[in-house]
């Protein structure tokens, strides 16, 4: 057990790790010029991500690996009760939790309550990797509670979880960076996952466009219900990005926090 432990505290490291080489690959091979240069922008996006640190690691008693190990105890969920193979297991679970957040995402552009949190991760003016921290602490612990019940019904294992999770900060740290991709990479990745140039176009100033590439890793879901956007209209070099109502701007972590107040 304590062999395990240490091994997940190695991995946990991973996210971190991805989210530095992703900074610096992105200042070497920058796929677009920034609206907003100098590290203002970047240090208000990193303190809002301190910020909910510390709200769903200090103030909200509930870690997903928790709740898979309290699921197995109880014996509750379908793969607590249910013989299958180990890799299958894992590799069903994870497509079904990431299924569940493509239509969480969904939801937070269609229902009102939701956009409210939701917003503050889009009035970001510009897009990078670090746009993948930015969101609101209420959204976060929502999304929490909501992975919680897809893990008990799923009766997903710790490994399940652990590589969800993974998935669930690098993957989007990987597809909001300002990274260029070779042409023929991108186009090869999107065949199973989202690149930065795709969800790149969820981020335009143009609402129609916004409601398009929900995908947060796999991109079958914008595919399969018709959600996909393969170029943005004005291009990825001039497509404006953020929202252009005035109450909607938030640049500060104060107005980011209020955003859903005003």
């Amino acid at each position: 057990m304590y062999e395990f432990i240490s091994n997940l505290s190695l991995v946990s490291l991973l996210p971190l790790a991805a989210f530095l080489v992703l900074l610096v690959m992105q200042s070497l091979f920058p796929r677009r010029e920034l609206a907003e240069t100098g590290w203002g922008r970047l240090v208000q996006n990193i303190l809002l991500f301190a910020v909910n640190l510390v709200v769903l690691r200090v103030l909200v008693p509930l870690t997903l690996i928790g709740v898979s190990i309290w699921a197995s105890e109880q014996s509750i969920g379908v793969f607590n009760r249910a013989v299958a193979p180990g890799w299958m297991v894992v590799l069903v679970c994870v497509v079904v939790l990431d299924f569940m957040i493509y239509w969480q995402h969904v939801a937070t552009h269609r229902w009102t309550l939701l956009w409210r949190m939701h917003k503050v991760h889009h009035a970001d003016r510009n897009m990078d990797v670090t746009t993948a921290v930015r969101f609101h602490p209420f959204e976060l612990v929502l999304s929490l509670l909501y992975k919680a019940v897809g893990i008990v019904l799923l009766g997903a294992p710790i490994l399940a979880v652990v590589v969800f999770e993974l998935l669930l900060f690098i993957g989007p740290a990987f597809n909001h960076s300002n990274l260029r991709l070779p042409v023929l990479l991108d186009r090869m990745l999107r065949w199973v996952i989202v690149t930065p140039d795709t969800h790149r176009a969820h981020h335009s100033t143009s609402v129609a466009e916004q409601n398009t590439n929900y995908g947060f890793f796999l991109i079958w879901w914008d595919k399969l219900f018709n959600t996909y956007t393969q170029t943005p209209q004005e291009g990825h070099e001039k497509m404006p990005i953020g929202l252009i109502a005035p109450q909607d701007q938030c640049d500060r972590v104060d107005q980011m926090l209020l955003a859903p107040f005003r």
